[in-house]
């Protein structure tokens, strides 16, 4: 994401990009084999990475963990799309891309984040005209009493443990019923936090 979303700030919401050596790699890898305590821990690689930071606390990175707990999402996404959470936009970009994708509705709750992230993810998508972000709580916000989804995915959750299952499981009783036939609601870290 460092190539398509630059560094800077609007608001509470700010994005910086970090370097990560190989020493420092190999430490944090070394460090998560030994005390992992969430399932897909496995250290961050050397490379560099986007952080975005809310209110000084950082909610996500794309970090390759970032993006390997994001793969399912991208397989299912198909038609149109619910996304709960913009964060960097790193799993909204590639289903935007998608050809099997019609459209991709993004329910942010921060102002700071939209007006930082969305301008630069239409600069970069050649796609950007399926994209649509809405403000809102995913808790609280309401489709259209019509509008129905193939396929809705839930990442609001800046650091994800089981104390999150209760309200993944209410997210996905609220979001069921607004998919079409054969569709399907996801969340972020979901099956892990289960043990699957």
């Amino acid at each position: 994401m460092v190539d398509v979303i630059s560094e800077g700030a609007h608001g509470e919401a700010a994005v910086t990009h970090i370097e990560v050596s190989e020493a420092d790699s190999k430490f944090d890898i070394l460090r998560a084999a030994i005390n992992s305590r969430r399932a897909g821990a496995v250290g961050v690689k050397a490379g560099r990475y986007a952080q975005l930071r809310v209110g000084g606390s950082m909610v996500m990175s794309d970090t390759d963990m970032e993006k390997e707990s994001c793969r399912e999402a991208l397989d299912l996404a198909r038609g149109d799309v619910l996304i709960g959470g913009l964060g960097l936009g790193m799993i909204t970009l590639p289903i935007l891309s998608k050809a099997t994708v019609r459209s991709v509705t993004v329910i942010e709750e921060s102002a700071d984040v939209i007006a930082l992230i969305e301008p630069q993810l239409r600069a970069f998508s050649a796609d950007a005209a399926k994209l649509t972000v809405r403000r809102g709580d995913v808790f609280r916000w309401i489709p259209g009493a019509t509008k129905r989804f193939d396929f809705i995915y839930m990442d609001v959750w800046s650091d994800i443990c089981t104390d999150n299952l209760r309200e993944i499981m209410k997210l996905h009783a609220k979001y069921r019923r607004y998919l079409r036939r054969g569709g399907k609601v996801r969340s972020w870290m979901h099956d892990e936090l289960r043990g699957r």
